[in-house]
């Protein structure tokens, strides 16, 4: 069985490669997206367990899914995937 956070690692430098190639997504949610990048990066980095994420992250990620989901339908699926990894390691 693979490594979640492998997994989740390689998830989330799709989604820097996704967010670099799209042109037509706004700043606003472009940050967003790298900032909960960063965040989940920091908590599974610490001591892997994710055991000290604040309960926000999964709610900024779903705040930013929402404000592009139907014009950006590939960054959706990767957010996505990243949200399923998380759950998946309990946080």
């Amino acid at each position: 069985m693979p490594d979640p956070r492998t997994s989740l690692n390689e998830i989330l430098d799709e989604l820097h490669e996704a967010l670099e190639a799209s042109d037509d997504l706004g700043e606003e949610v472009r940050e967003q997206l790298r900032s909960a990048a960063r965040e989940i990066q920091q908590t599974i980095g610490d001591d892997g367990s994710g055991a000290g994420a604040p309960q926000s992250l999964g709610d900024r990620l779903n705040d930013a899914l929402e404000s592009f989901e139907g014009k950006h339908p590939k960054l959706t699926g990767i957010v996505g995937r990243i949200a399923d990894a998380l759950s998946d390691m309990g946080i």
